[in-house]
């Protein structure tokens, strides 16, 4: 189904939505017993993470209205997926939120969206995804490692983030964002519970190649597509030397599996 106009004017009207993807790993680390092996960001499977995610979304698609799943491109995984819940699963397209060779005038229209939202936007991700913060006019950064959080970050992250929905105006909507690997999804379940109200919205790796110049997937468009078709968004300090670091350590450490 695709839903980018939808999570578009929800931003607009500051409706709460959420989309969550599971994909490959996903699906991986909720159905094995093997925890000796990881997804292709190099996130190892465990016990607490598998139990936590099919929690997670059990609780996202029976209990929250207006969730949408972005589901990878597999069948059996749909009918995994829906074996879990009561309601029937608001299938998404998995590359929602992520600039590829379809709708891209949608998901630009997306992102002009989130950017002028007046909406606080807190956004959890690596710390090489720190130009998403003038990309999208991002009030809160909060930065996770690269792989494996969920054992030894995930309740400071979770308790930073509720800190700082506390701390400002009761009534303040948020759109919060995560580029987060699979413990993104427990995150968003935990946050909803506490904060219904909200857009939730799990980008995964869309960000990666205009905020670092490098693939980390393997098929999205090039750099210069994206500034191309990002141009009305892309803030005039865009290329400041301050952040030629990024695409140096953006080799090393994003898309390690290609």
């Amino acid at each position: 189904m695709e839903i980018t106009k939808i999570i578009t004017e929800s931003i607009q009207k500051e409706n709460a939505i959420s989309f969550l993807k599971y994909g490959d790993g996903e699906y991986i680390c909720a159905t094995t017993s093997n925890y000796n092996y990881a997804n292709c960001d190099m996130d190892f499977y465990s016990e607490n993470k598998k139990n936590k995610l099919i929690e997670a979304f059990k609780f996202m698609v029976d209990k929250r209205p207006n969730t949408f799943i972005g589901l990878w491109h597999n069948s059996s995984f749909s009918d995994y997926w829906q074996s879990l819940v009561d309601k029937k699963i608001n299938f998404a397209k998995y590359h929602t939120l992520m600039i590829d060779n379809d709708n891209n005038e949608e998901k630009v229209l997306l992102y002009k969206a989130i950017k002028l939202s007046k909406m606080k936007k807190i956004y959890v991700c690596n710390p090489l995804l720190v130009k998403a913060k003038m990309l999208f006019n991002i009030d809160y950064m909060v930065h996770v490692p690269f792989n494996n959080w969920f054992d030894n970050h995930f309740f400071d992250v979770l308790e930073n983030i509720k800190n700082i929905i506390k701390n400002e105006d009761e009534n303040t909507k948020f759109i919060i964002m995560t580029s987060a690997g699979m413990s993104a999804k427990i995150l968003i379940y935990e946050l909803s519970q506490n904060f219904p109200n909200n857009i939730y919205l799990d980008f995964g790796s869309a960000n990666d190649k205009i905020c670092t110049k490098k693939t980390s997937r393997g098929w999205e468009p090039d750099y210069e597509t994206f500034i191309d078709l990002l141009k009305d968004i892309i803030p005039n300090d865009w290329n400041d030397p301050i952040y030629d670091y990024i695409y140096n350590e953006a080799k090393e450490k994003l898309g390690i599996h290609l």
